[in-house]
């Protein structure tokens, strides 16, 4: 079963693809502050100072367009690139089979088949999901089209019935990175994966900073963080140990702030790749904004009534 959709190449020359994405990256929302200020983000989006890619009016509707606008990208690159490329969008398709699996868990395929229709993954996979009545057949169903990327992948579907599906989607996630960064990706498409892993990393020890479970998190390899320095926060329990791993300069910052300071850092290092205009770099970086510009119109419409003050500080600028 293949993972992605396999689409006829349309003949799209690269510097076609360069060049529009220059015009849509000059309508992606620049000013967050201006942007926050609004009561209602519903009122901005629909407003005609919004004319990038969003229209959605709703947290799962700017998600579908974020989609649509992959999708957009993607059926205009050239074999080549969608080749260089596909681990991305597989990457960002796993949100989908995620909720996908969860709408089989509460109520049936119904649910989500609309949201199907602009993903790129495969039409086998698209149908799996429809077609699933049950959870752990879904999970199996899932394993097996994942097994042809490594043999890793075996046995995951298991957890979803032994340790719930959220172990499942973790574990699923983290194999999928790990796999990618062993595999033979292109440069700037594995440097941006190694920083999704060290970022899942120190998201996690944040996190049991902040919860205290009483289980530790567990560490993703294949990233610049060594286990040993993750180990060493966990028995260390010190801000400033995980402010060290994630090169956060800034000695008053929370925990809370860190996140948003990954994002600003993959942002920038993004943003500097996108400046030579005869490779991948432009195109990646594009991508990576426009999920950004989701992320933070999804806290907005989230936050809808809270202060604004403290929205501001969520937004990754």
């Amino acid at each position: 079963m293949e993972l992605l959709r396999r689409i006829e190449d349309r003949g799209y020359p690269s510097d076609y693809l360069l060049s529009r994405l220059k015009g849509k990256r000059s309508r992606l929302i620049s000013d967050w502050m201006n942007v926050a200020l609004v009561g209602d983000p519903r009122d901005f989006v629909a407003s005609c100072v919004s004319r990038g890619f969003v229209k959605g009016k709703s947290a799962d509707g700017i998600w579908r367009d974020l989609m649509k606008e992959y999708e957009w990208v993607y059926t205009r690159m050239s074999r080549e690139w969608r080749d260089i490329f596909g681990p991305f969008f597989l990457y960002a398709e796993l949100r989908t089979v995620f909720i996908c699996l969860r709408q089989i868990r509460g109520r049936g395929a119904s649910g989500y088949r609309g949201m199907l229709s602009s993903s790129l993954l495969s039409e086998d996979l698209k149908m799996t999901l429809q077609e699933s009545g049950d959870i752990a057949a879904a999970a199996a169903d899932i394993e097996r089209a994942f097994l042809p990327l490594s043999d890793t992948f075996t046995g995951i579907a298991v957890l979803c019935d032994t340790e719930g599906l959220s172990v499942f989607e973790r574990e699923l996630t983290t194999r999928y990175l790990v796999t990618m960064v062993r595999n033979h990706l292109h440069p700037l498409m594995k440097a941006f994966f190694i920083r999704i892993i060290d970022s899942r990393n120190i998201i996690a020890l944040v996190k049991y900073l902040m919860l205290s479970p009483k289980k530790a998190p567990g560490f993703v390899p294949c990233g610049r963080i060594t286990e040993k320095e993750f180990s060493s926060v966990i028995l260390s329990k010190e801000l400033r140990d995980i402010q060290r791993l994630a090169r956060v300069k800034d000695a008053g910052s929370g925990l809370l702030s860190i996140e948003q300071e990954l994002y600003r850092q993959m942002t920038l290092f993004l943003r500097r790749a996108g400046r030579d205009s005869l490779a991948i770099g432009p195109v990646l970086d594009y991508l990576w904004r426009c999920s950004v510009e989701v992320m933070n119109l999804s806290i907005l419409f989230h936050g809808r009534g809270m202060d604004r003050d403290i929205i501001s500080r969520e937004l990754v600028h």
